[in-house]
């Protein structure tokens, strides 16, 4: 009996491999071709904006790190029995000041890229860039519902205790 349900698992695992419908290479959704709606960069173009972006990523990174060790720092801050908020706003500010750095910093990389481009390559870049942008605060808005946070409007109901 065990070696007839093994065959038949093994039997559906084989037609649901064999069933999937696979892209072609190098096709997006609905067939479109995603390096065709790029823009064609030349190779001088290309090695500017990785070196551009390779700077970009060592620099966050040291932002990013600072920032991390500064959130831990702060949350321990408040999470004391009597939290100092004078030390609490203080870490607060040095936090805002590594996010306003990094926003400076990302903004003069990008600035930098699109020097780099044509007129036409600039138009799609910036076309490209704001679908991006509002996909990802789209797709954050559903990983993160607020819904549920303690004080929110739409708090979570409370269990109701059973009573014999």
């Amino acid at each position: 009996m065990k070696k007839v349900y093994i065959t038949l698992i093994m039997a559906m695992i084989a037609i649901s491999g064999m069933a999937q419908v696979r892209q072609p290479e190098g096709r997006g959704y609905m067939g479109a071709n995603p390096r065709m709606l790029e823009p064609t960069l030349t190779a001088e173009q290309s090695q500017a904006i990785a070196a551009l972006r390779s700077e970009l990523s060592k620099e966050l990174l040291q932002v990013n790190n600072q920032m991390a060790e500064l959130r831990a720092q702060l949350r321990t801050l408040q999470q004391v029995d009597k939290p100092d908020l004078r030390a609490i706003d203080k870490k607060i500010d040095q936090v805002t000041d590594l996010q306003n750095k990094r926003m400076k910093l990302v903004a003069r990389t990008e600035a930098k890229i699109r020097e780099n481009l044509t007129e036409e390559q600039r138009l799609q870049y910036d076309l490209r860039r704001g679908k991006r942008a509002s996909h990802f605060r789209n797709v954050r808005k559903e990983r993160m519902p607020m819904n549920n946070m303690p004080g929110s409007r739409m708090e979570m109901p409370k269990r109701r205790m059973i009573q014999d």
